[in-house]
């Protein structure tokens, strides 16, 4: 059970992202939407964990190479597009993340198809971080909305674009390793083109 659990924590994660969609979308109430972060939560700490275990525990497996970065996107992207239907994020953001997402899946699936793998590097995780952050301050902020007390907050923040800087900086960071993983990769990418001409 316990060689299983990296694979079991991406599952969850999958099943878990529907139930959060659902919550925010389909109600307007505090305690619902404070349950959709509590989810979002659980599913951020399985983004995190399922990794780590799997080599600690040396279990890395073919499942897990696929499935992880797949529930990650799947995560990520269903959240964005959700707060862009709240009026939370600007949609020209959420339209690079998932952009910048499938190109990635396919550079990926192309490379392992021809028994390659993908050249990486830490810009990844500058991304997820930014990503992560600006999706916890969207679902804050869809909190505070319940409470009239906490309009004043919302204002300053939004007067003094704290919340769009974060947003931007995320769309921008995600854009800029979208196209580092296409330079880094370009051997395979000009091989790829040469061979379809």
């Amino acid at each position: 059970m316990i060689h299983n659990l990296p694979n079991i924590l991406t599952i969850i994660r999958i099943v878990i992202t529907p139930m959060i969609v659902w919550l925010l979308i389909g109600f307007d109430s505090l305690a619902l939407h404070a349950f959709a972060l509590f989810l979002f939560v659980i599913a951020s700490l399985t983004d995190l964990f399922d990794g780590i275990l799997a080599r600690k525990l040396k279990v890395v497996s073919e499942f897990g190479k696929f499935m992880d970065p797949l529930a990650d996107k799947i995560l990520v992207n269903s959240t964005f597009i959700t707060l862009n239907i709240l009026g939370v994020i600007p949609i020209w953001i959420t339209a690079v993340i998932i952009l910048r997402d499938g190109l990635v899946t396919l550079l990926r699936w192309g490379m392992l198809a021809n028994g390659l793998s993908m050249h990486t590097n830490n810009l990844a995780k500058a991304k997820t971080i930014f990503q992560y952050i600006s999706m916890y301050v969207g679902l804050i902020f869809i909190l505070l909305g319940h409470f009239e007390s906490f309009d004043t907050i919302v204002a300053w923040a939004e007067e003094w674009f704290v919340t769009e800087t974060i947003f931007t900086l995320t769309g921008l960071v995600t854009a800029y390793t979208g196209f580092n993983y296409l330079w880094i990769n370009r051997t395979f990418l000009k091989n790829l083109f040469t061979e379809s001409e």
